[in-house]
């Protein structure tokens, strides 16, 4: 059987096109591991975290263009009398190639997990240094306040509320600072009116900063959890699909 155009033409763009998918895919992951972004800070674990990833959501490109280089070489193959090239040098670079970043790809799935399972736990601890920091200021803002006692403390409240009415008066604010002055005033006024609510706020604010905790390590938890999953679920795919055509072309090249 005689070739035809569209029988030499067809393999070779496909060809052509799995192998412009696979340079350009590599050749654009060298360049953003080589130069990330300037607002992104790698240092040690952060730097291989962020090359898994990059390698994980560019992993796709590789592969179709892998499957059109096999496509080609099938249409080849079978529209031709002779069955198309027989050198198998090059399916057995394709294939191994496939079968190479499969490997890579089972590795990233245990060190996804445990990297972000680390920087989880890097997470929690800053929170809880943060607010642990916020929490002893508040308890000794207020062990100040009772070691003066009532009389002292009235009279620092009186002090702040005669700076706020001569800043209200001298005309140099205006707008939403005003507002903002004249409910300090008054959350000054009822403090010397009950001087126990100075326990009570305090209070309230070691209770808010215990849930904002709380709230940041579900958020931290839920954000590692997702990346993690995410990635290692996608490598998961992306090894199946180059290990199963990696394998099974070598095995059919080398038999």
């Amino acid at each position: 059987m005689q070739p035809t155009v569209s029988s030499f033409l067809t393999p070779l763009a496909l060809k052509t096109a799995g192998a412009v998918l696979i340079l350009s895919s590599l050749i654009d992951l060298v360049f953003m591991l080589w130069f990330p972004p300037e607002n992104l800070v790698l240092e040690g674990n952060r730097w291989w975290l962020y090359a898994t990833s990059q390698l994980v959501d560019r992993g796709l490109l590789p592969l179709v263009g892998i499957a059109f280089v096999v496509a080609g070489d099938w249409i080849k193959i079978v529209s031709t009398e002779d069955g198309g090239e027989r050198g198998n040098a090059w399916r057995i670079g394709t294939f191994s190639l496939a079968s190479f970043l499969g490997l890579i790809f089972v590795l990233i799935i245990p060190f996804q997990l445990v990297t972000t399972n680390d920087f989880k736990a890097q997470e929690l601890k800053k929170i809880s240094a943060e607010v642990t920091q916020l929490e002893q200021g508040i308890k000794n803002n207020l062990q100040q306040i009772n070691a003066q006692g009532p009389d002292k403390i009235k009279e620092q409240l009186k002090q702040q509320i005669t700076a706020i009415d001569k800043e209200l008066k001298s005309g140099q604010v205006q707008g939403e600072l005003i507002a903002n002055l004249q409910a300090k005033k008054s959350k000054l006024e009822s403090l010397i009116s009950d001087p126990k609510k100075i326990t009570q706020e305090s209070d309230q604010n070691l209770q808010q900063l215990q849930k904002q905790k709380q709230k940041a390590e579900a958020q931290a938890s839920e954000r590692m959890l997702k990346t993690g999953f995410r990635t290692s679920l996608a490598s998961l795919l992306l090894a199946f699909a180059y290990i199963t055509i990696g394998w099974t072309g070598l095995k059919r090249v080398l038999r």
